[in-house]
């Protein structure tokens, strides 16, 4: 994508994003919620609580979220300063730092015959042992034009190492996986976060969406260009506010009511410090209200010494389709079968893959990897992989840690989820310019997963029927209710921009909300009435025409 294309598409008069409330269910004149449950849209959960919880379905309908005008966005709140959040920190170095190009180590020709893992891994090891040049890089493995055969995962566990191939169309590199279902190419740091220091309450009543400033009991301790966390735990009385302590059970039973967790975990780094007022400036916005009413949310020095960095992998394909002959495949296995999986990395990196006929598509960013990217990759025949049977669906696109981006991509297959977050996924995160298409007759959808992901965009999303396709596309941002073992609130904070997905159906959850800008396609009713959505721009496209182009572009 041009950025600078957009910025020029984007020099229209200006357009004045004003919210609709537009509910979803065909019912919405009647449908109210229980009277023990918060009111939609991010009111109160009664009235003495207004307060200190996010503002009401009738301001988010006539705030102004986005002005766009002369090539730059302006930003509306609402009365507790809730705004859209700014996502152009996703992926490798804060989104501003370009992917690097690390200089070739070690070369390795295709073989006729053969596995390759063994060398393979071997030449990463020799690269991995190589010290790391200014630009943190060790040096890059180079596998030449062919098929290698991969009877075991290959694991890149030292910073600076790259895997690249030839070019992933024809006449370049092919990496054949066999053997048991996995993740052929594993990028792994070890161990996890680590506790540097006392944790420090967040002191503010509320601390809005898009915050980068709070105030904290102490500022001992504390000090700019250290990184932290920035902690919201979801205790008790926020879970019965959103009411996941009430789902229904499934039939058959299995639904598991929501607990006090660790709840969101935020990774930022100082900025500013006042000790006099002890205020505290972070370098990227907070994707979740903070709210005292609900949580001790608290801020806490860390370290992972565990973690790599600029380590990837790119210009190559692979097949999995070998996989499909596990004898534990259409249970378990189809889940395991992906092309790539990032755990405890920080600044990564998959481009020019086309990843075919894996049950998990392209894989998945853990939870303890961010500033991840995705681009120009493609998760292709995925119905092949995929058990049309089954009710338990994989995702082809995974994020479940931070600032991760999947930048123009492409899917095809059925009966899977093309792009989704899991439990309390720390935003902010980005889909943006990308396409799935369902070839079959399954569900084929995307959206936040389960139990309260914040801070996602789904940016130029198109999802459609293929050749073939016999059932809708839909990007579901919503009460997922008993779905799984009780997925509930999927998301909050989640921002659908000029997407056009076939069906599409959105709300915002109690204390907080979700987006819609310019959604094409046709309204589809929850699973769980009420709760309407911030609605913009419903059936026409808005301005800037990319999001997430735009606010990196202004940064």
């Amino acid at each position: 994508m041009n950025r600078r294309a957009l910025r020029a598409l984007a020099a229209l008069p200006a357009l004045l994003l004003t919210a609709t409330a537009c509910q979803q269910s065909p019912n919405a004149a009647t449908d109210k919620p229980s009277s023990d449950t918060v009111q939609p849209a991010a009111a109160a959960a009664a009235a003495s609580e207004s307060s200190t919880s996010a503002s009401s379905t009738a301001e988010s309908s006539t705030t102004s979220w986005i002005t766009f005008a002369n090539g730059h966005l302006t930003y509306g709140a609402d009365s507790q300063g809730n705004r859209v959040p700014d996502f152009s920190y996703a992926g490798y170095g804060n989104g501003k730092t370009p992917i690097p190009t690390a200089p070739v180590a070690v070369t390795l020709k295709a073989a006729s015959s053969g596995d390759d893992t063994s060398r393979i891994q071997a030449a990463i090891a020799k690269v991995s042992a190589l010290p790391l040049n200014a630009a943190g890089l060790r040096g890059a493995v180079l596998l030449g034009p062919g098929d290698f055969r991969l009877g075991g995962a290959l694991t890149i566990s030292a910073s600076g190492v790259v895997l690249r191939g030839s070019g992933s169309g024809t006449g370049g590199t092919h990496l054949v996986a066999t053997g048991t279902p996995r993740a052929v190419v594993a990028f792994a740091g070890t161990g996890q976060r680590q506790a540097a220091g006392a944790k420090v309450a967040v002191t503010d009543d509320y601390v809005p969406i898009g915050a980068t400033t709070f105030h904290v009991a102490s500022a001992a301790g504390l000090k700019v260009g250290q990184a932290v966390v920035v902690q919201r735990p979801q205790e008790q009385n926020w879970i019965h506010a959103i009411g996941m302590d009430k789902i229904p059970q499934r039939p058959g039973g299995g639904t598991v009511q929501w607990k006090p967790n660790a709840g969101l975990q935020f990774e930022r780094t100082i900025t500013a410090l006042d000790p006099a007022t002890k205020t505290v400036t972070v370098d990227i916005p907070l994707t979740n209200a903070l709210e005292k009413q609900y949580t001790h949310a608290v801020v806490w020095p860390y370290t992972f010494p565990g973690r790599i960095g600029n380590v990837g992998v790119e210009h190559l394909s692979a097949d999995g389709i070998a996989f499909t002959q596990a004898p534990d495949y259409a249970t378990t296995g189809y889940f395991a079968s992906s092309f790539a999986s990032f755990d405890a990395v920080d600044g990564g990196w998959a481009r020019d893959i086309v990843a075919d006929d894996f049950g998990s598509g392209m894989g998945g960013v853990g939870e303890s990897a961010k500033r991840i990217t995705l681009e120009d990759t493609s998760a292709l025949g995925m119905e092949k992989a995929i058990p049309q049977d089954v009710h338990a669906q994989p995702v082809a696109y995974t994020l479940a840690g931070q600032q991760s981006l999947v930048l123009r991509c492409q899917v095809s297959g059925s009966n899977l989820h093309a792009w989704a977050t899991q439990a309390q996924t720390a935003g902010p995160n980005v889909f943006s310019d990308c396409t799935a298409t369902n070839v079959g007759a399954k569900r084929f959808d995307a959206g936040p997963h389960q139990r309260w992901a914040s801070g996602t965009l789904y940016d130029r999303l198109v999802m459609r029927e293929g050749a073939g396709g016999t059932s809708a596309t839909e990007l579901s941002l919503y009460d997922r209710d008993n779905e799984g073992s009780g997925q509930g609130w999927a998301g909050a904070t989640q921002v659908a921009w000029n997407s056009d997905t076939g069906t599409y159906s959105f709300q915002s959850p109690p204390t907080s909300y979700n987006w819609s800008f310019g959604a094409l396609g046709k309204a589809a009713p929850p699973l769980v009435p009420g709760f309407p959505a911030v609605m913009v721009s419903a059936g026409t496209p808005v301005q800037p025409v990319s999001l997430y182009a735009e606010q990196l572009a202004e940064r």
